[in-house]
């Protein structure tokens, strides 16, 4: 008999299995979205290109609390924060975990990758370690460190202006790396370039229909033979562990000969017991801080670029807050933030009007839940719509527009002014599994931004004829990052 009818009768018996009990469970109070197609329910309407831009039309047109279906999975989709607040976040001992994914998550990570770890004593344990270098009174000892990267940053500008992408991607991760493993990013760009192939590899693994098991988990008892992902996912583990272990274990070599090393690999070794964390989940905890410092960091700055040259009037008005505090012989630091308010008010807009994640990383019911009127079942997955959030008419009018004054008035008057940059806005998410290293990242921002500025002009270049080249916002990746 042919291997492949054999393999064909037991995928569709399982598929018809899966979606049998998918359906004898799902006897719910329809939440509002658009019309579903037998069986794959809105798997062909929902696009893996810009699918923040569908689920804002679909907020448009159906209200805050959007439900879609993908093959039997459940999803709702929150435009509003006031919803993410209080089910992430109120609620957020239900709507903490994370969906099951078997490709990028038990094969591709061995169930180690904090951003996809459901809630437990694992993900306990590894953003307990996290906090421990990124809480706000920690960062303030690595102003030093970012000031050091943010000078390089801007003498490759001056070297290389062309190759400003190079420059935003490496300023966040060789700061982020020199944090981490204490070492310097090499200048050939290999750990760079093998840490976003992981990334970039990730990302797409995680993505919605991305790989058959996550949809129809029953394949995943399937032999080896007939499931050639599985050995894909799991050579990708296996250069993840090349690179984290390597770059950790060598941390770890050099503790040996000094005992005085300080950075975030070298905490994890030293409190290795303490926290009760395997050698694998070090390389994973170091791995991820690593990967998240670096993409979401030079996204933002990337845009941080692109509306500098489509609104050059809001430049210069930065450039004239900075130079009344700084003059063109003193660099700028973090001493006199609370005297930049429009910077820290650009720095914010930057954040809301593009926002780096337009969509979080799906949230995950662990039981049943009422809300509204609507029954939320267990297993549901609960999207935050940043970027529907961050272009909400009612709370930013003129939602389109580039324009920092917005956050002027809504700068506090009083404590730690770096604090306030995560505030105002909702690029950092909700609940229990907001970015544990937001504090960093909005220093970090905030420093190459202000010192760009009084370093730099931003313009846009000129075709043949000395036209200013055109520059559409719309046209960017898509994907977790945008």
């Amino acid at each position: 008999m042919d291997i492949r009818l054999v393999a064909g009768g037991f995928l569709a018996t399982l598929i018809l299995v899966y979606w049998n009990s998918r359906r004898s469970t799902s006897k719910s109070r329809p939440i509002p979205g658009p019309p579903p197609h037998f069986f794959v329910g809105h798997t062909f309407q929902v696009p893996v290109i810009k699918t923040w831009k569908y689920f804002e039309r679909l907020a448009h047109q159906y209200g805050p609390i959007v439900r879609v279906s993908l093959t039997g999975d459940e999803i709702i989709v929150l435009s509003h924060p006031s919803d993410a607040e209080e089910l992430l976040g109120r609620r957020s001992r239900n709507y903490s975990s994370r969906r099951p994914l078997i490709y990028a998550g038990k094969y591709e990570s061995n169930n180690l990758r904090l951003s996809l770890l459901p809630y437990g004593d694992v993900l306990k344990r590894q953003r307990a370690a996290f906090h421990q270098m990124l809480q706000p009174r920690v960062v303030g000892g690595y102003e030093e460190m970012q000031l050091t990267e943010s000078l390089r940053l801007l003498l490759d500008l001056a070297e290389a202006p062309m190759d400003y992408y190079h420059h935003f991607q490496r300023f966040p991760a060789s700061l982020v790396f020199n944090l981490t493993f204490r070492q310097q990013l090499d200048d050939d760009g290999k750990d760079l370039a093998a840490a976003l192939r992981i990334l970039t590899t990730f990302v797409q693994d995680i993505n919605p229909n991305a790989h058959l098991v996550d949809t129809f988990p029953l394949l995943d008892l399937l032999p080896d033979f007939l499931s050639p992902w599985r050995a894909e996912a799991k050579k990708k583990h296996e250069r993840e562990i090349e690179l984290y272990g390597r770059l950790s274990l060598g941390v770890k070599a050099r503790m040996e000969k000094d005992s005085g090393i300080e950075c975030f690999a070298a905490r994890l070794w030293e409190q290795q017991a303490k926290l009760n964390i395997s050698d694998e989940e070090i390389f994973y905890i170091a791995g991820s801080a690593f990967l998240a410092g670096t993409d979401s960091n030079s996204v933002t700055l990337l845009w941080f670029v692109m509306t500098m040259a489509l609104y050059p009037a809001t430049m210069k008005r930065a450039q004239n807050e900075i130079d009344l505090v700084w003059n063109s012989d003193t660099l700028p630091s973090f001493s006199q933030m609370r005297e930049l308010p429009y910077c820290s008010a650009l720095v914010k807009e930057v954040i809301r009007w593009s926002p780096a994640t337009p969509l979080s990383i799906p949230h995950y019911a662990d039981a049943d839940d009422e809300y509204k009127g609507y029954t939320i079942r267990k297993g549901t997955s609960v999207i935050s719509s940043l970027w529907g959030m961050h272009h909400n008419e009612e709370e930013f009018p003129n939602s389109y527009i580039f324009d920092p004054e917005r956050f002027l008035s809504k700068l506090p008057a009083r404590g730690d002014a770096a604090d306030s940059l995560a505030e105002g806005h909702y690029g950092f998410g909700f609940g229990r599994r907001k970015c544990p290293g937001q504090h960093m990242a909005v220093k970090t921002t905030w420093i190459a931004i202000v010192r760009v500025l009084w370093a730099f002009n931003i313009e846009r270049r000129k075709d043949a004829s000395g036209n200013p080249m055109k520059i559409d916002p719309e046209d960017c990746t898509s994907g977790l990052t945008m």
